[in-house]
């Protein structure tokens, strides 16, 4: 019979593993831990000497608000968004035709527009592609835009199927009623699968319009989500570009007192503005490949053209389900002067 190494207990059977020692579970094994790495983080003196930024250029102003330095890029990204969203559109619409099926109507619990959403995000790719091809950051206008533009083609199937749709003897539908009154019938005349059988399908009556009101909505939010990742990418002012990816280092060890220096260490560096400091105390900690309880990472982001970076470390542990991340202990870092990895 084992014992835990944190609380005593006796462990009958399972329990959590860190090296030969056994816990009687994770967070367990995190109240034992993780306090001898943040002690020794807190108690360990790091003497690093700073290297100092360059001065920053003061020939003219540099205030956004007086110079617009990305030009007409966001106008651009508008455009290449809204075109792409209107060709998707029609592509999407003469697939789900073809197939009998439309995206938009997958809810989760009837009222969860998964289908919307993911349809919503599907036509504003434009926005990613164009916003990371420019360079552009995304804008206020750029969400505004792009949902507005996703808000548009929610109805432009509906306008599409006003137009081409006949009826049993090839008369055309826009001939006999107005596309006020054909989208009232196709929303009123709505029906949804719950399970499977000859019964499964059932009208909505009244709630009809409260489903497709949250059609809309999740198209507008798939939207936004795009972009919102096209703008989730470290992004250097001086310059006006998005930053590449430099490297990443990760390692692993269960010497919590060698993590907790090797973590100072790191951060020392980087508030020092000493990068490369950084990656040779993580490349000289534990095992890249070990599956060890701790774990730290630092990756980097940055600008080839004036060197400026943004750095972010990241303290993860083990878990029965894979690594969890601990909160609180990683941070972001900026400076100048691009490190070298491996």
């Amino acid at each position: 019979m084992a014992q835990c190494i944190g609380c005593q207990k006796k462990i009958l059977l399972g329990g959590f593993k860190v090296g030969d020692d056994r816990y009687c579970g994770e967070k367990c094994a995190d109240a034992t831990l993780l306090p001898r790495m943040t002690d020794v983080f807190e108690a360990t003196p790091v003497a690093v000497a700073p290297i100092p930024l360059p001065k920053s250029d003061t020939r003219g102003p540099q205030d956004s608000d007086l110079i617009d330095r990305e030009g007409a890029k966001p106008g651009l990204v508008i455009a290449i968004g809204a075109l792409v969203a209107v060709a998707l559109s029609f592509a999407i619409h003469f697939a789900e035709a073809s197939v009998g099926r439309e995206l938009r109507g997958f809810n989760v619990w009837l009222v969860l527009p998964i289908g919307a959403v993911v349809h919503g995000a599907v036509i504003s790719v434009g926005f990613f592609a164009g916003a990371r091809l420019l360079n552009s950051r995304p804008r206020f206008t750029t969400y505004a835009s792009a949902i507005v533009t996703a808000g548009a083609m929610f109805w432009l199937t509906y306008v599409i199927y006003y137009l081409t749709l006949a009826t049993l003897d090839g008369t055309p539908v826009r001939e006999q009623m107005g596309f006020v009154a054909f989208v009232r019938d196709i929303i009123e005349q709505t029906e949804v699968t719950l399970g499977r059988g000859r019964n499964a399908s059932v009208k909505t009556g009244g709630w009809s319009y409260a489903l497709y009101a949250a059609d809309l909505i999740g198209f507008m939010l798939g939207a936004a989500a795009v972009v919102y990742f096209a703008g989730n990418k470290p992004y250097c002012a001086r310059c006006g570009n998005f930053m590449r990816k430099i490297g990443s280092i990760r390692r692993s060890t269960n010497d919590m007192a060698a993590g907790g220096v090797a973590f100072k260490t790191v951060c020392a560096n980087l508030e020092a503005n000493n990068p490369q400091g950084a990656v040779d105390a993580f490349a000289a900690l534990g095992d890249k490949d070990s599956k060890a309880y701790l774990s730290l990472e630092f990756e980097c982001h940055g600008c080839a053209g004036c060197g400026d970076y943004a750095a972010r470390t990241k303290v993860s542990v083990a878990g029965a389900k894979g690594p969890r991340e601990v909160e609180g202990l990683g941070a972001d870092f900026a400076g100048n002067g691009l490190p070298r990895f491996g």
